[in-house]
């Protein structure tokens, strides 16, 4: 019984309404489940008492096949019924299995006229309602359409039949009657031929619906993964037998109309459908055991997880328990609308591939999460327990603030992109346009000059020349400025010579040791670089009198080391800090030591 009691009055009421309608269910379910038992029982009694004339006379061993096959449907269905309330495949199973004896009761020739017809019309459902429980296993639903289509069909075709047989039959008049040659009491007027081309039609129509069937479950084995496939197999292999058997059969009575079980044909057929409805059965028990073992597992997910799971460790955790390592589980982040795995990274928005499905984890009408997964393992939601659904509630949190942390680290590395972009802006600007209208300027100063000794006006030379040095002087402060603002020869050479050309100018002596020649994005070399050139001019200002730097590429990062002799460092360098940081490096401050990673780009 639910616990109505943590919700509103309105909710109170919608709760207390659905649990006596899942009352009510049980009730039906149960009554069903015995009614089924009892027609499985009765038809052993019938057969023992030696007044039928079905297969199950030709042997006790013939008896026990059909009876453990119907009663098998039946008992799978009333277990599945307890293991996975609300499962479509349990209740189809029993039905299956209380239509399963309609033959049997056809052939009781001492019985009741009503019981043999009603049985007559049963048995021409018993394979619709195998085909519907085979191709809707193991979720109850059907997909896609066409698979919905082909199950209508098979159910519409076997009405129409029994609606011909039941009102134009009279066994009396067909020659080709073998279990029931005397009742049919809805017989509203005689029409043999009309019957029989009724009864032709209908086996032509069970040849083509039985051959979709073993189509589409052909279909579904080869079009899923080796996971569903395992999954499915032990009760879509059996179908598909179920469905040869039917073809099989009504092929032997086209060509033969008069059905004798003494036939050796006919009787291989009944044992080989026998068999298979019993293999049905024993698949569906072993599907139920199989999703016990995952429901243990799953529940046994969070207590194995340490108490701070690495990011991704629920989702390892819960393939594993169900057995399918394709599993994935994406995390909804409302703001800013996208979904994220469990370290935070933005993901595609999930959509199943063949042989996946798709469930949406829903709490307090907010979407947590979407996993997708196979097939084969239907009812993921409600196999996940509380504490599963805590730990995934946990994760998303976890992957929402990691997510926010890779936005901020994008944001960080953008504005340092976009510094650095108009860096290299500045510098161009610089080089291309003051510094040549210097370089001009200081040209025509020195034509001037020229002139003014030709013309032997020693003032004006004088005054000139030293125009020219305080040009040139002009020139190399803004040759120095914009070599401060983005050094020319990193974006041109790459990062080995410009170590080279910054060792030369620095303060102390440097020497460059095991320099990396390789090319890395721009922002990855600009912070390699401001890490050399600030930590040497950190170390001059402590009175270093040497330094050293090392830069090794280290896989797919990036390993700059700078040693000097100065005096112990006080601080950290924060502009370094925010750079290396921003594009997702680490920065490592010792005394007399700088040790920086960036991710090669």
């Amino acid at each position: 019984m639910r616990d109505c009691g943590k919700h509103g009055p309105a909710q109170q009421v919608k709760c207390q309404n659905l649990a006596v309608a899942t009352s009510w269910e049980w009730v039906g379910r149960l009554a069903a489940g015995a009614i089924a038992l009892a027609a499985g029982l009765g038809t052993l009694a019938l057969s023992n008492g030696g007044i039928g004339t079905t297969y199950m006379e030709k042997s006790a061993e013939t008896e026990a096949i059909f009876v453990a096959a119907g009663l098998g449907l039946v008992l799978a269905g009333m277990a599945g019924s307890f293991s996975r309330p609300g499962w479509r495949i349990a209740d189809l199973a029993v039905i299956a299995g209380f239509l399963w004896f309609a033959p049997a009761w056809v052939g009781w020739h001492v019985g009741s006229p009503m019981v043999r017809s009603m049985g007559m019309i049963a048995a021409a459902f018993v394979f619709p309602v195998i085909a519907h429980l085979v191709l809707a296993f193991p979720s109850g639903r059907m997909h896609p359409r066409a698979v919905r289509v082909v199950v209508t069909i098979g159910y519409v075709g076997a009405e129409l039949f029994v609606l011909g047989s039941a009102l134009f039959w009279d066994p009396f008049f067909d020659t080709g009657c073998w279990a029931n040659c005397t009742d049919n009491v809805f017989l509203v007027r005689s029409l043999p031929a009309f019957a029989h081309a009724i009864q032709v039609a209908g086996l032509w129509f069970l040849i083509a619906f039985a051959s979709a069937v073993a189509a589409i479950c052909t279909w579904r084995i080869i079009n899923n993964s080796g996971q569903a496939r395992r999954v499915l197999a032990p009760v879509i292999v059996p179908g598909m037998l179920v469905a040869a058997a039917v073809i099989a059969h009504s092929i032997a009575v086209l060509r033969v109309p008069v059905e004798d079980p003494s036939d050796p044909v006919f009787y291989e057929i009944f044992l080989t459908g026998c068999v298979s409805a019993f293999l049905l059965a024993a698949g569906l028990v072993f599907d139920m055991l199989r999703t016990l073992a995952q429901r243990l597992s799953v529940a046994r997910i969070v207590a194995s997880l340490d108490e701070a799971p690495a990011a991704g460790s629920l989702e390892s955790a819960l393939a594993h328990a169900v057995g399918d390592p394709e599993l994935r589980i994406a995390y909804w982040v409302s703001d800013p609308g996208r979904y994220v795995d469990a370290a935070g990274r933005p993901v595609p928005d999930p959509v199943a591939a063949p042989g996946q499905t798709l469930t949406t984890l829903v709490r307090d009408g907010r979407r947590l999460a979407v996993v997708s997964h196979t097939t084969a393992v239907p009812d993921l939601e409600r196999e996940m327990g509380a504490a599963v659904r805590l730990g995934l509630e946990n994760e998303r949190l976890q992957a929402e603030s990691l997510s926010r942390l890779e936005e901020l680290r994008a944001s960080r590395a953008r504005i340092v992109e976009t510094e650095d972009t108009e860096r290299r802006r500045l510098e161009r600007d610089l080089h291309d346009g003051a510094q040549q209208r210097m370089l001009a300027l200081s040209y025509e100063i020195r034509l001037a000059r020229a002139s003014a000794n030709a013309g032997g006006d020693a003032r004006i030379e004088t005054q000139l020349e030293g125009a020219v040095e305080e040009c040139q002087a002009a020139l190399d402060e803004l040759r120095e400025l914009a070599h401060g603002i983005y050094p020319a020869i990193l974006a041109e050479a790459g990062l080995g010579p410009a170590l080279a050309t910054l060792a030369d100018a620095a303060p102390v002596p440097v020497e460059i040791r095991d320099a990396d020649a390789g090319r890395y994005s721009p922002p990855v070399e600009m912070a390699a670089y401001l890490l050399a050139s600030d930590s040497i001019y950190d170390a001059a200002r402590r009175g270093a009198r040497h330094a050293s730097v090392i830069t090794v590429r280290d896989d797919d990062r990036l390993v700059i080391t700078v040693e000097d002799d100065g005096r112990g460092r006080d601080g950290a360098l924060d502009r370094l800090v925010d750079r290396v940081g921003a594009l997702g490096g680490t920065l490592e401050f010792e005394a007399r030591k700088v040790r920086g990673e960036l991710p090669c780009g």
